[in-house]
């Protein structure tokens, strides 16, 4: 029982301060944006600044406890001041969800238990692969040893030099921070605690990418044939809600048929595969939270219907992928390619060219220093300078 009131306390302090984070984007002007964008959008941007906060102590041979020391106050300092900024409208937010769930219980009770059932299947997963042996030995080492990336998680042997297809990936270091600061054991925190906050978020954007193909969309397509778009305008009604029953029960299918679809779907290295049995590796991350939410982002932008900073958000997410693992490197640049080059020659939007090629240049140029490691160009060494 101590270790579930643990695990569910970590996870509620997990998704205040990626909301708190991810407010500081979406802003306070956009009185549409969701609250689960704000949440995600804080994953992404809290992992973002991390990365600055973790590479020159770990590239200059400094303790973990250093950056222990710096992240946290900066941590408790963001989360006051953005609760000062937004926190009326999280008190918004919390009360249109308080009205959702008493508008449409059977669907919130739905949804509920299949999440629940998620997190069941992916607590209770074995995974004795050496990727998941490797994350959680690397941060029980890195706290054990107050040191970042130094000793090998499977030998404990010292390491001359960085690796670089690690140096940069930080995700881990920041569970090492966590584990080090809470004393919770690095186990539950990696396989636990980040395993269901990743479940979690991820079923966030799948909702979000359902009501916006499904409800919003048609909503939009109402008013674009003709219904009152000023009443909507000056009154925020969502002309959609008269079908909303409906609406919701097409949501609930969509993200019912995604889970069977990932429950299902395990072969060998898919998205699927690591979502429900790798879920607190980089790679599960990546292939499932960071690509969703850039497609989430090309819909809304599709469309014309986000006003929350959209390329900012694209770029925080890219960037802080990236920093997540080194997947991200390769596979974020070619859904950005395939999905928002087509969109620009389309809408001739050459404007957004810039913003796209700014996307693109994080994983680009890690991807380029990796290669420049590996041909012996350079090289990161595990002592003082």
């Amino acid at each position: 029982m101590t270790d579930i009131a643990i695990i569910t306390l970590s996870v509620i302090c997990n998704l205040i301060i990626y909301l708190a984070f991810g407010s500081l984007l979406t802003g306070r002007k956009d009185k549409k944006c969701p609250l689960l964008l704000s949440v995600i959008a804080g994953f992404f941007f809290y992992y973002f600044v991390f990365f600055f906060f973790c590479v020159p102590p770990m590239k200059y041979y400094r303790p973990l406890s250093m950056l222990t020391k710096m992240w946290v106050p900066f941590v408790a300092a963001v989360v006051i001041f953005s609760t000062i900024l937004n926190g009326r409208k999280w008190v918004s937010w919390f009360k249109n969800a308080m009205l959702y769930v008493k508008k449409h219980p059977l669907v919130t009770v739905f949804m509920l238990l299949l999440i629940g059932a998620q997190i069941v299947l992916v607590s209770c997963t074995y995974n004795f692969t050496l990727d998941a042996a490797y994350y959680v030995a690397n941060v029980a080492t890195s706290v054990e040893t107050d040191m970042m990336n130094v000793y090998d998680p499977f030998t404990g042997a010292w390491q001359d030099h960085y690796e670089m297809r690690y140096f940069f990936a930080t995700y881990s270091i920041q569970d090492s921070v966590v584990c080090q600061l809470t004393g919770i054991p690095a186990l539950i925190w990696t396989k636990s605690v980040m395993a269901v906050t990743i479940i979690l978020l991820t079923n966030m954007v799948y909702l979000m990418i359902a009501r916006e193909l499904i409800i919003y969309r048609n909503g939009r397509d109402e008013v674009k044939a003709g219904e009152d778009s000023a009443n909507e305008d000056r009154t925020g009604t969502d002309h959609s809600m008269g079908s909303s029953k409906n609406g919701e029960l097409a949501v609930v299918i969509m993200t019912a048929l995604m889970f069977v679809i990932n429950l299902t779907f395990i072969t060998i290295y898919t998205s699927s595969l690591f979502l429900m049995t790798r879920t607190y590796e980089g790679k599960a991350i990546v292939g499932n939270l960071a690509i969703m939410t850039v497609f989430y982002l090309f819909i809304r932008m599709n469309d014309d219907s986000i006003k929350t900073r959209p390329w900012l958000i694209t770029f925080i997410v890219c960037f802080g992928a990236a920093t997540i693992s080194s997947s991200a490197n390769m596979l974020l640049p070619v859904e950005l390619t395939v999905l928002f080059l087509p969109m620009i020659v389309r809408k001739k939007a050459w404007k957004m060219l810039p913003k796209y090629i700014s996307c693109v240049i994080p994983g680009m140029v890690f991807s380029l220093i990796f290669v420049l490691y590996v041909k012996g160009y350079f090289v990161f060494y595990t002592f003082p300078n």
